[in-house]
């Protein structure tokens, strides 16, 4: 890269309009090519979209059914993830917004210069700097490209995929387990209930056996007194 490109992209300030539009420009396209990325190392991790399927879900993770990994990847993703997605495009289009503001104020002093009360020489420096508001759009078209390849690189968004879709197996997996505790737990309870129902029935009929046998023994004591008074 020679030394004309590297002065084409640097900013420049020259306390005018123009000159604050670029650093304000510049610095916002740099926040974004240089932060983000480090948000997205910092804040697009297995912890983080647990900690956010804690709260959409509640401490059951109960997951409305049926759940694709991409659906649950989409609601788990984290504020520097979402702006990712919109990021690269946004620095493009904030890169071509600053170029047609700028564009349209050298059009303004091409104008004025062309005034009848301007010298003709002062026609070229306005010239010169229409050429330098292309400045901005190459700085947008340059954070949007190192955006997209730091997006990619990183394969943040694979990597919650990938996630997404052991969760969601884990988490039917649990469930499975839990409904098979529950059925589990229903048939003691039912072999529980029929057992007492057995044993309730069984007492009845001991108690019963031994009513109807006190019975028989108080008819055989009678007919038997009744016997020894008859003879």
């Amino acid at each position: 890269m020679n030394k004309s490109v590297l002065d084409f992209l640097m900013p420049q300030w020259n306390g005018a309009v123009d000159g604050g539009l670029q650093l304000v420009v510049a610095l916002l396209l740099l926040a974004l090519a240089i932060g983000l990325p480090l948000l997205l190392a910092r804040s697009a991790r297995p912890a983080q979209w647990e900690a956010r399927l804690g709260v959409l879900t509640g401490e059951r993770h109960a997951l409305p059914a049926p759940t694709t990994p991409e659906e649950l990847s989409q609601a788990v993703a984290t504020a520097p993830e979402r702006w990712a997605q919109v990021a690269p495009g946004m620095v493009l289009m904030l890169g071509l917004l600053g170029s047609f503001i700028g564009l349209g104020l050298a059009l303004g002093d091409t104008a004025a210069v062309l005034g009848p009360q301007q010298a003709p020489g002062a026609l070229a420096a306005v010239i010169d700097a229409l050429g330098a508001k292309f400045r901005m759009a190459t700085w947008g078209i340059l954070a949007y490209l190192i955006l997209k390849i730091c997006i990619t690189l990183s394969a943040r968004e694979q990597a919650r995929l990938a996630w997404s879709v052991s969760t969601l197996r884990r988490l039917d997996t649990e469930q499975a387990h839990a409904r098979a505790q529950l059925e589990a737990q229903d048939r003691q309870r039912l072999i529980d209930a029929i057992t007492h129902s057995g044993n309730a029935l069984l007492a009845a009929q001991q108690a019963e056996a031994q009513r109807a046998h006190l019975r028989h023994a108080e008819l055989i004591d009678a007919l038997q007194r009744q016997t020894a008074r008859s003879s």
